[in-house]
């Protein structure tokens, strides 16, 4: 039934113009089509404990082999308007091939920019390809930084879009290297000193984007802390995730589960890594999609400030 009912509200929305108002309103009690969006939480909930519960079953030091080691670690929600974003094309949908993320809530997104001018994005990784960050400011509008330490000399060809930085994230002080164009060396930062040092502390961020050749291991367990001490406020996350150990990848997917962030979409790369070693994950927090959900389909207005509290 619940899924009947997700299909004929999202079916409603695809005869709607892509701004337009929801079509599903709230009934005279104002809490029918919240409430069935509250069971599908708890559906959602349902799939987290079970993979939680065997993730916790394996032993310590459980080795799979390389190719299953992300097997277990299975989305468990679903976004309703869910799109493949930032493709080499200007036409929206036409986002194909290696590059373009999958991000919940777009059209949210774009009205709740409209409304308050705080969408605030990054990009953490570029080797100078810049299709995701063109998308985000034609479909959305938001103020958005790119960091990559690995340019070197070149110039960053995005100006038009977003902000440059040449740093690299990781934990404060650290040393990193890199063999592109010619190799170098870079001292990583944290996301909270990034923000930080951009004047961005206190605000949400609407997208965290981050491919950054195994950086993510040492930069996303303290983000999720963070998030879990409410110290950040991050609506997703699109991140590649690659090479790592089981007891590694656990981890990490507990403290996305501590932090309040589903794990919402699962692709393997199979334009590079070998077509399996390296894949891309979509952490979106339980209050966002909640609230995309009620905007899109209940018609009720959740639409956030700076902040990120509901009007």
């Amino acid at each position: 039934f619940l899924l009947l009912f997700f299909l004929v509200l999202l079916y409603g929305k695809l005869f709607c113009s892509e701004f337009a108002v929801p079509v599903v309103k709230r009934d005279s009690a104002g809490r029918h089509c919240e409430e069935h969006i509250l069971k599908v939480e708890e559906r959602f909930n349902s799939r987290r404990e079970a993979r939680r519960n065997y993730a916790h079953s394996l032993p310590s030091q459980f080795a799979p082999t390389e190719k299953k080691l992300y097997d277990i670690f299975e989305p468990e929600a679903i976004c309703i308007s869910e799109e493949r974003f930032g493709g080499s094309s200007e036409h929206r949908y036409a986002s194909f091939g290696d590059g373009p993320k999958f991000v919940c809530g777009v059209d949210f997104m774009r009205a709740r920019q409209n409304a308050t001018n705080s969408c605030l994005v990054y990009s953490i990784g570029s080797n100078n390809q810049i299709d995701y960050e063109r998308a985000v400011h034609q479909f959305l509008g938001c103020e958005t930084h790119t960091f990559d330490p690995t340019l070197g000399s070149e110039p960053f060809v995005g100006s038009n879009y977003a902000q440059f930085h040449p740093w690299g994230l990781g934990e404060d002080g650290r040393n990193g290297e890199f063999s592109v164009r010619g190799g170098g060396s870079f001292t990583t930062m944290s996301l909270a000193s990034i923000m930080k040092a951009l004047g961005h502390n206190g605000r949400r961020l609407d997208m965290l984007k981050v491919d950054c050749e195994g950086c993510e291991w040492q930069a996303l367990p303290p983000i999720f802390d963070s998030i879990e001490r409410g110290e950040l406020l991050i609506d997703q996350i699109q991140i590649e995730l690659h090479r790592g150990t089981f007891d590694g990848v656990r981890a990490l997917f507990e403290k996305a589960d501590s932090a309040g962030m589903r794990v919402l979409h699962k692709e393997r790369n199979q334009w590079g890594c070998d077509g399996w070693r390296c894949l891309e994950y979509v952490f979106v927090s339980e209050t966002f999609l909640k609230q995309v959900h009620t905007w899109q389909l209940c018609g009720v207005h959740v639409l956030s400030n700076s902040t990120g509290a509901v009007d």
